[in-house]
C-alpha cells in the first residue's frame, strides 16, 4: 500500500468524516499510578476546534471500581486564542496537585509499552501487540489487543443528527495463541461524556512498574461530535492481561 493510501485510509477508518470536516486532536499523556497500583492519572490536551482556545483535562481513575476519583477530572479551558497550551496544562496541573500528593500519583510512573495515535500511519489502528515491560528480549508476555466497535443506542441528540452511534469491546490474547482471546471489557452503556461516538481506535496501553499489581491500562481514542466534525479524545480501560 502507498503512503498516501495509507493515509486516507487511517484517517477515514478513524475519523469517519468527510476530508472537507475536522475536529481537534487531542494529545495524550500518561501521570502514571500510585504506588499500590489503585490509581492511575492522565491528561489530554489540545486546542479546542471551532475557537481555538487551548484545553487541558487530567482525569484520575480508580483502577479498582473503573471510575473517576472524586475531585477528577480537573478540565481547563482558556478563553483566549494567544494563549498557549503550557498555560493551560499548567492552570490545570495547578488545581489537581493536591489530589496528585494524597494518592501518590506518579511513585509508580509506569511504562508507556505502546503508543499507536491517530498520527501513527498503521493499517490497522483496532490492533495492537505489546510487551507489558521494556526489554530488548521478547518473551512469553506478549499479548495481543483486538478492538470491536458495536452499534448501541445512544442520547436522542445523536439520533437527531444522524450519528450511528458506537460502544466497543476490547480483546486480549497470548502472541502465540490468538483464536485464545478473551474479552476483557465491554460497553454496557454510552456515557453523555463521550458525545456521540462513532468509532474507536487502540491508541496505546500503560502498564505498571515491576513491584505492582496495578492493572494494564489500554487507552482508547474515541472518534466523537464536535463543532467542526470529529474530536479525537481518549479514555482510559484497566483491563487484566
Amino acid at each position: 500500500m502507498n503512503l498516501s493510501r495509507l493515509i486516507a485510509t487511517t484517517v477515514a477508518a478513524l475519523l469517519c468524516v468527510p476530508t472537507a470536516q475536522a475536529g481537534d486532536v487531542a494529545e495524550m499523556r500518561p501521570h502514571g499510578f500510585s504506588a499500590d497500583g489503585r490509581y492511575f492519572a492522565y491528561e489530554e490536551f489540545g486546542e479546542q476546534d471551532g475557537s481555538g482556545f487551548p484545553y487541558a483535562t487530567i482525569y484520575i481513575v480508580d483502577t479498582k471500581t473503573d471510575s473517576f476519583v472524586p475531585g477528577s477530572p480537573v478540565e481547563t479551558r482558556i478563553r483566549d486564542e494567544k494563549a498557549s497550551l503550557g498555560e493551560a496544562r499548567r492552570k490545570a496541573a495547578l488545581e489537581i496537585d493536591p489530589l496528585f500528593k494524597t494518592l501518590g500519583i506518579g511513585d509508580d510512573p509506569g511504562y508507556l509499552a505502546a503508543y499507536n495515535p491517530v498520527s501513527e500511519l498503521v493499517e490497522e489502528p483496532k490492533a495492537l501487540r505489546y510487551q507489558p515491560v521494556p526489554s530488548l528480549y521478547i518473551d512469553e508476555s506478549v499479548r495481543r489487543l483486538r478492538l470491536e466497535t458495536v452499534s448501541m443506542d445512544g442520547p436522542e441528540d445523536c439520533k437527531r443528527w444522524g450519528i450511528a452511534v458506537q460502544g466497543f469491546r476490547l480483546l486480549i490474547a497470548a502472541d502465540d495463541s490468538p483464536e485464545t482471546a478473551r474479552t476483557v471489557y465491554e460497553d454496557k452503556r454510552i456515557p453523555e461524556s463521550r458525545r456521540c461516538p462513532s468509532n474507536y481506535a487502540i491508541g496505546g496501553v500503560v502498564t505498571p512498574g515491576y513491584r505492582t499489581k496495578a492493572p494494564h491500562i489500554v487507552m482508547v481514542q474515541v472518534a466523537s461530535l464536535g463543532f467542526e466534525g470529529n474530536d479525537i479524545r481518549w479514555i482510559a480501560i484497566p483491563i487484566r492481561p
